[in-house]
């Protein structure tokens, strides 16, 4: 597949679970419900200035009010499926949807099957488990290529002692994330492409992920 076909495959996923779940689910992204997590989503896409705060940081506060605003508009559910069809028809920063479709799938592809997960499993009860959904072979193997990419930047401080990732089935299924000082033994999280992902994303409780 392309770049554009992976994003819009991931995209798509999303947009289904969000909704199904309808605008006052309960989410893994701590205080938002699915409108919220829709809020972010439309903003994130179409508000440069907003999503710089994200992440937190000077303009945190101004970008968490703007999204609790909008999120305000979205308990009905008319407006809340209206504001998933406009986020699935944004065209992205700088048009990049189609004019810059690697930046597309290196910014989104990830962010996307977190957010579909984060809906997905936030209902969950102790014990319970739920299928991991069937993931194109082309979007897996595009996650993997992104992970290890940023896995370095996500997670790195967290491991001091060295962080090494084992993904059995993909090519390569190991992958070096920050090699251990001397006399020092790396964690080793092992584990479904797609449960890696969540536990680097914050999302441990909910991952599969075998730590060693």
């Amino acid at each position: 597949m392309t770049s554009s076909a992976l994003v819009t495959s991931e995209r798509s996923a999303l947009v289904q679970a969000l909704a199904d779940a309808g605008p006052s689910a309960i989410t893994l992204c701590e205080g938002w419900e699915t409108r919220h997590l829709a809020a972010h989503l439309l903003l994130r896409e179409s508000k440069p200035t907003l999503a710089a705060g994200v992440m937190g940081g000077p303009l945190g506060a101004r970008t968490e009010r703007a999204t609790n605003r909008l999120a305000d508009e979205l308990t009905g559910q008319s407006r809340y499926e209206k504001a998933l069809r406009d986020f699935e028809a944004l065209p992205g920063y700088l048009h990049m949807r189609s004019h810059l479709p690697g930046l597309d799938e290196a910014m989104n592809l990830i962010e996307y099957f977190v957010h579909t997960e984060d809906v997905r499993r936030a209902s969950l009860v102790d014990g319970e488990e739920l299928a991991p959904r069937v993931l194109a072979e082309d979007v897996q193997e595009k996650m993997w290529q992104v992970l290890r990419a940023r896995a370095r930047m996500m997670a790195g401080k967290k491991y001091p002692d060295g962080l090494v990732l084992e993904a059995p089935g993909y090519s390569p299924a190991v992958h070096t994330v920050v090699a251990p000082p001397a006399g020092r033994v790396a964690t080793v999280l092992t584990g479904e492409l797609g449960e890696l992902v969540l536990y680097l994303f914050g999302r441990e409780a909910v991952a599969r992920v075998e730590v060693g």
